[in-house]
């Protein structure tokens, strides 16, 4: 058997490699798995070997609350509609629509990555051209991934949750229509607009490496009413691209709905009958702080500084801490993705102040596989901080 696969795979052309492998069947074993898979041309996303692919779609999980989000790089099922999404919070509420019977590669699927800045590649414009549908945060937030989709000759039906959220006065409901369409609606200069409310920004806005767009905070994976709109659209997209699994879609959405509406009802009672304040480094979790009835209490000026280069000021910076030291907040609520010199101090002083701190994340943390376990761990942090 050995030899066989020396032939079938050339080995014969190292004879060093040859005699190795000849002398030791255990490290042969492993020598000829790892040769081969080198051997393959391109890499895995592109094969279309079934019984992997069907492998890999069992590991995700038996149900679809909890099903893992399939990433960049793992085997796809042909026999399966494909969804891209930027990220993998986006991703994970197209997998519990679709299950077992999607398959959903992202883009950004790593704490270590910012989805701001994320520096796309050419798998990812591969994966997006093999997509039937992509779905994108919106509002400035994955540019990136709408410059892929415009630039494919294979333009994949495109979810806006910005768009589909209505957040936006500025914004039209375009979110489910082919790229070129979308393009038009997406990027337009926007009036300022409250701290709590989005716009979306110019197509010229400048890319600093920061987390809001102005006044507009487009975290909208974070609105739960935005999660279920979403999910809705991915299973009308789904179920046109796949009727045979449109019951299954059906089914899973309603199940999904069903798990944010109870996500909802918990929210509210973390901050019921209590007056907590919080105050934000990034405006992240604006829209579930808003849920939780938690009182965004960041000062505008440090809002407003913290989004240029130059950074928060000397006297926003001491004012900021005042209000840590003094207990005048109940939380300081950070990005534990994107900690700097600033919010470092901050987190410093809360500690040293009794003030709680709840890190927020952009993506899924470890061992968090679901959106509802994405936002069921968030507020249970809140819900600690809170008692």
């Amino acid at each position: 058997m050995i030899n066989a696969l020396i032939n079938k795979y050339a080995f014969f052309s190292r004879p060093f490699l040859l005699l190795r492998l000849l002398k030791n069947p255990t490290i042969a074993g492993v020598t000829l798995t790892m040769s081969l898979l080198g051997g393959l041309t391109g890499c895995q996303k592109q094969t279309d070997n079934q019984s992997t692919s069907n492998q890999s779609a069992s590991k995700q999980s038996a149900s679809n609350s909890s099903a893992t989000t399939v990433s960049s790089n793992t085997v796809i099922n042909t026999q399966l509609p494909t969804v891209y999404a930027t990220t993998n919070v986006w991703g994970s509420v197209a997998k519990a629509v679709g299950g077992d019977k999607v398959n959903v590669i992202v883009g950004v699927d790593d704490l270590s990555q910012d989805p701001h800045d994320y520096q796309a590649t050419a798998t990812d414009k591969l994966n997006i051209t093999k997509s039937a549908i992509m779905l994108v945060n919106g509002g400035g937030y994955d540019d990136w991934g709408m410059s892929l989709a415009e630039s494919v000759s294979h333009k994949p039906v495109v979810i806006n949750a910005v768009a589909l959220s209505g957040l936006s006065p500025n914004t039209d409901n375009a979110a489910d229509e082919s790229t070129g369409e979308q393009h038009q609606h997406e990027i337009k200069t926007a009036d300022p607009q409250p701290y709590d409310h989005p716009h979306v920004p110019s197509a010229g806005h400048s890319e600093v490496h920061t987390h809001s767009h102005g006044d507009f905070n487009e975290h909208v994976f974070f609105s739960l009413d935005t999660a279920k709109k979403v999910a809705e659209a991915v299973n009308k997209q789904l179920a046109a691209t796949s009727p045979a699994n449109q019951a299954i879609y059906a089914k899973n959405t309603q199940q999904f709905i069903q798990q944010i509406d109870a996500l909802k009802v918990k929210a509210k009672q973390i901050g019921q009958q209590k007056a907590i304040t919080a105050f934000a480094t990034e405006p992240v979790i604006g829209y579930l702080l808003a849920d939780m009835g938690i009182k965004n209490v960041t000062p505008k000026a440090y809002v407003v500084q913290s989004e240029t280069d130059a950074g928060v000021s000397v006297k926003v910076l001491n004012d900021s801490k005042s209000l840590l030291s003094n207990k005048q907040v109940g939380l300081l609520v950070v990005n534990a993705q994107t900690e700097d010199a600033t919010s470092k101090q901050l987190i410093t002083l809360a500690k040293a102040s009794t003030v709680p701190v709840v890190a927020v994340y952009e993506t899924l943390p470890d061992g968090v596989t679901s959106y509802t376990q994405f936002i069921e761990k968030t507020l249970d942090d809140f819900a600690a901080a809170t008692r």
